[in-house]
């Protein structure tokens, strides 16, 4: 009627290694999520810092006309002087993994990247005078510090513009300003 023989000690063995090779893929999957949220929190601390710098930024110049963006960068630093024409000024020096933002009423900004670094070589700008309007001509400016986080589609080669500061500007006077801010121009 019954089977009386009990479990063998091969049967035993093979449950104890299914348990184990279970086990192994749930400790991986605990693992992977734990980085994922590891990662996620640091991009999110990366992404406030990085808006507040460029709130920063934007309420410094938002009421104030260019005049000149003068270079100051070395070896170790891109670093350049934004000029008003009320005789103010702001100062941007970033590090390979510091941004910071001295604005024109003396307020600090800094940001320290946990994961990433600054592109400290160079800054790309982009200056258009759009004279189709004679004397009322719009002057756009963009400077971009490029920023590289950990992040293979993130390199110097191919750089995604999503973690980089952008300063956009948009003013009726010429401003003086070269094609490129940083050592490699």
């Amino acid at each position: 009627m019954f089977n009386k023989k009990g479990t063998t000690l091969v049967e035993v063995i093979i449950s104890i290694a299914l348990i184990s090779i279970v086990l192994a893929f749930m400790i991986k999957l605990l693992v992977d999520i734990n980085n994922t949220e590891t990662n996620n929190k640091y991009a999110k601390g990366n992404q406030i810092k990085r808006a507040e710098i460029i709130r920063t930024i934007e309420d410094d110049i938002r009421n104030k006309i260019i005049k000149s963006v003068d270079d100051n960068s070395s070896n170790s630093e891109l670093k350049f002087t934004i000029n008003f024409t009320d005789s103010t000024s702001s100062t941007i020096t970033c590090t390979k993994n510091v941004v910071k933002y001295l604005a024109s009423d003396s307020k600090t900004e800094k940001w320290t990247l946990d994961e990433g670094t600054v592109y400290i070589d160079k800054a790309n700008v982009y200056l258009r005078n759009n004279s189709e309007l004679g004397e009322n001509s719009i002057y756009t400016l963009l400077i971009d510090i490029e920023i590289h986080t950990s992040n293979e589609n993130n390199t110097i080669l191919r750089n995604n513009t999503i973690d980089d500061i952008l300063i956009n500007y948009i003013g009726y006077e010429p401003i003086n300003i070269s094609n490129c801010l940083g050592n490699s121009c």
